[in-house]
């Protein structure tokens, strides 16, 4: 067992004092919509070099935060109190 899956096996122990920490799958929504969003921030930074408009980068941004939000926000999702 390596050192990560030691650390994570410890930090993801089941005695009622911590949250989970991570481990959970991403679903295709979540992960399509934080590509989207890194796209983005890329997009706002190159905007002039590529000749567009920033509303391009402001409305990817956007739709990828949307998705994002979306695609973690179903049954089962965030910590486990």
């Amino acid at each position: 067992m390596s050192r990560f899956a030691k650390l994570r096996q410890w930090v993801n122990r089941d005695d009622g004092r911590f949250y989970q920490a991570g481990n959970r799958s991403l679903g295709a929504v979540e992960t399509t919509g934080l590509l989207i969003f890194v796209s983005a921030i890329a997009l706002w930074q190159l905007h002039v070099k590529a000749g567009i408009s920033i509303i391009w980068s402001l409305a990817a941004g956007s739709i990828g935060l949307v998705l994002a939000i979306a695609g973690g926000a179903g049954k089962n999702r965030g910590p486990h109190t």
